[in-house]
């Protein structure tokens, strides 16, 4: 297969769950592939409507992927070409150039940096300096004209760093700072100490495709290779002989427009050409020399430098080949009229469209090639008589009930055999059918398992009510249940939260006009014109009139005219097509995924993870790919990818704001007692001496009789022995309850009681290295 999802975990992370993630977190290509165009502008455009200025982006990639599936038997093969198209990404001059860091956890903030190497007497003076404790990610920028000062808190030396408040922070913190000493509002500048216990560092992924020359630093060693070797098998570029061995620290130089795949065992490896210099060693000159070397970024730190096409639409001569999970860029800043008579609304995004014009898609839907694997499927009919399993005398017995299916496609259809050796296929929870009355599929089967075109090419983007295509009344009649003739937003969220409604769109493959193509002169765009002469209103033509210049300025297929791309071209839904050609055979959860849901932190430990995360994935059925984005970067938030078990030592401060309002600190000011009266958790601060520093006593008053969680009172000591654990915090003793229940129930040749040992789940993970299921469970639930 010649495509692979690596990215699709931080893509989704990028663009669909948390806008704040805009200059944080880079949106990744989604599958290996080429860039073969982009156009990235020195900074946003404006347009003006109705006296206020509004900023857009018409920056964009454009990724070419190959589709290739062979039949192992007959040779004979499934392919297609198909792009990837990221619209509206960051400019250049709004990518970050200074450091931003985030905090892991609360950590204080002071006007001044306490002493390197105090006596007792500056000990205590320093102690009594203005403090506070910021919150857990809180951004922070890096004042890089302040040099750093060795500074010392409670008998460790740290260095301490100047930087300005970046995020937003509540009144009543502003509040309670101000009465601490300290100015904490956005923008201030305070002295923190830097610890890489408490501060992340982020600071962005410049793409590399880009550029034309790349200067480079190698962060480690690693061997350069000799040319490529083709495989006689199979066809790959396979990765050359070790030629020489490159310290960390040796200088690259490479046309990153001349990139290739090369391939060692069944991966695919970046690579590039590079002039190297290693580092002078005792006053000796560093050797130099041209070889192979792996350009990916886990291994080479570029330095910056301007791109060579600013400001220009540019289709690259030779193909610059991308890594799944490869920075493609960041969202950008999309401003848009909000109203006729003026305001704005703003939000930043990164428009994903993914489409093809190949014929040789006709042949694929069909399965032409006869390819098998991946995921399995079971076609079943309506009407079939539904079975219940029983068991008798110790034997298993399937018995015919008075129900009737309804038509189903089963993903991962579960097979069971009786005494007669009669095979059933479970087709919903505790109901079967027999095997031979529906039909096996693979992924391949796309016409099969639901893919459709839809030839809309005659559509000019204007919906007439008055002459509405059929496609579209047979849609509103499937979604309009009160049978008005209109659809409702209410109906359509209801017909879009049906799971079998939302499947059966997201697998149409659409054939229509490329909004890209045209200028607004073009007649596919006259019914701006119509829609003007219908409402007749000065204001809806200005926005018309503004709304053509954007137009002209996001154009960009037709005037690419080498990449010879049609007007009417068939668009797929993004996240069918990548996890329809993930094969499940293999470990769909890639390094590039976790690593990337962990910040580009922790390399060691996302690794050794890996392996289980695919292991019990495929054991929990957790294969949606939008599920396991959920899940990976909620793991990266919670855990950093280690198992832990809480850490409930808090100072008499700290236990405050975390525990001392029921509903969590967010429901908890200080100013504003009387709002929250009958949740607070008194103990806190009439018996302080009892549970600062105390992690089991604050952890079994603060779980004590937790609605709904299973857990006794204080006295019991629930709430401290069913504390958070694992790689997302299982709490509560119902919430291990369930997980040994399911657990033993997916893992029978491994019981175990979690209620009873609830250590267990750590030891589970960390001590047997077995395991990671913990995490995946909750998450299903």
């Amino acid at each position: 297969m010649a495509t692979t999802t690596s990215g699709m975990a931080a893509f989704i992370l990028a663009t669909r769950v948390h806008p704040w993630c805009k200059d944080k977190y880079p949106v990744r290509a989604i599958a290996d592939g080429k860039v073969v165009a982009f156009r990235m502008m020195k900074d946003y455009l404006t347009s003006e409507f109705q006296g206020e200025s509004l900023r857009y982006s018409n920056c964009f990639c454009l990724v070419q992927h190959e589709y290739c599936e062979i039949n192992a038997e007959t040779k004979a093969k499934n392919e297609f070409t198909f792009y990837s198209l990221y619209m509206h990404l960051l400019p250049w001059d709004k990518y970050q150039n200074t450091e931003k860091l985030v905090l892991k956890k609360g950590w204080n903030a002071r006007n001044s940096v306490p002493h390197a190497n105090p006596d007792a007497e500056q000990q205590r003076i320093d102690a009594a300096l203005p403090r506070f404790t910021l919150p857990k990610d809180t951004e922070l920028e890096m004042d890089s004209s302040t040099p750093s000062q060795k500074g010392s808190v409670g008998g460790t030396e740290y260095d301490f760093i100047k930087v300005t408040i970046k995020s937003k922070l509540s009144n009543a913190q502003m509040k309670e700072a101000e009465k601490a000493g300290v100015l904490v509002s956005e923008g201030s500048s305070v002295w923190i100490a830097n610890s890489p216990d408490a501060v992340t560092y982020i600071k962005s992924n410049v793409p590399t495709w880009l550029f034309d020359q790349i200067d480079a630093d190698l962060l480690k060693n690693m061997a350069g290779c000799a040319d490529p070797v083709l495989d006689d098998k199979s066809g790959r570029l396979m990765v050359g002989s070790d030629n020489v061995s490159l310290p960390a620290g040796t200088k690259l130089q490479y046309d990153a427009h001349q990139l290739e795949f090369h391939w060692i065992g069944d991966k695919a490896r970046k690579m590039a050409r590079c002039e190297y210099v290693t580092p002078s060693a005792d006053g000796a000159a560093g050797s130099c020399g041209m070889v192979w070397v792996c350009v990916e970024d886990e291994f080479i730190k570029v330095n910056a430098r301007t791109p060579s096409h600013l400001g220009e639409l540019y289709v690259l001569p030779s193909p610059v080949a991308i890594a799944a999970g490869e920075t493609i860029g960041y969202l950008g800043l999309v401003e848009t009229p909000g109203s006729l008579i003026g305001g704005k609304k703003s939000k930043h995004q990164v428009h994903l469209e993914v489409f093809t014009q190949d014929p040789r898609l006709d042949d694929v839907l069909a399965n032409k090639a006869g390819t098998k694997g991946g995921a399995t499927y079971a076609k079943v009919p309506a009407d079939l008589i539904l079975h219940e399993k029983k068991s008798e005398e110790g034997k298993s017995k399937w018995v015919a009930t008075k129900d009737k299916c309804q038509e189903a496609l089963v993903e991962s259809p579960k097979l069971e055999k009786d005494a007669a050796k009669q095979e059933w296929i479970s087709v919903s929870s505790g109901k079967y059918v027999k095997k031979e009355q529906v039909e096996l599929l693979s992924q391949h089967d796309w016409l099969k398992i639901g893919f459709k075109k839809v030839d809309g090419s005659g559509s000019d983007g204007y919906l007439d009510p008055d002459a509405p295509p059929t496609f579209f009344t047979d849609l509103v009649k499937s979604f309009d249940t009160d049978g008005n003739g209109e659809l409702s937003s209410e109906e359509i969220q209801a017909a879009l939260q049906n799971s079998s409604n939302a499947d059966q769109l997201h697998k149409l493959i659409v054939k229509h006009p490329s909004e890209w193509y045209e200028k607004s002169s073009a007649s596919s765009y006259q019914w701006l014109d119509k829609l003007m002469t219908k409402i007749g209103l000065p204001d809806f033509d200005l926005l018309v009139d503004h709304e053509k210049q954007r137009i002209d300025k996001l154009e960009w297929m037709q005037s690419a005219a080498k990449l010879n791309l049609g007007k009417n071209v068939w668009h797929f839904y993004p996240i069918s097509i990548i996890e329809l050609m993930n094969d499940l055979k293999n470990n769909f959860i890639t390094f590039e995924m976790v690593f990337a849901a962990n910040l580009n932190q922790g390399r060691t430990n996302c690794e050794k993870i890996l392996p289980y995360l695919n292991e019990y994935a495929k054991i929990y059925n957790l294969t949606d790919m939008r599920a396991i984005a959920h899940f990976l970067s909620q793991v990266g938030h919670e855990s950093n990818f280690i198992p832990v078990s809480e850490n409930l030592k808090y100072s008499p401060k700290g236990m405050r704001r975390i525990f001392g309002c029921k509903g969590g600190p967010k429901n908890y000011d200080p100013l504003k007692d009387d709002a929250i009266e009958g949740r607070l958790r008194p103990k806190l601060w009439t018996e302080e001496s009892n549970y600062a520093f105390n992690p089991e006593a604050l952890g079994s008053y603060v779980y004590a009789n937790s609605v709904g969680s299973g857990n006794g009172n204080e006295a019991s000591g629930d709430g401290y022995k069913y504390r958070g654990r694992g790689l997302i915090q299982i709490t509560f003793k119902d919430a291990y309850r369930s997980f040994t229940k399911e657990h033993n129930k997916r893992n029978p040749g491994d019981v175990k009681d979690f209620v009873l040992s609830p250590d267990d789940v750590l030891n589970f993970v960390m001590q047997q290295n077995q395991h990671f299921s913990s995490g995946l469970y909750i998450k299903r639930v």
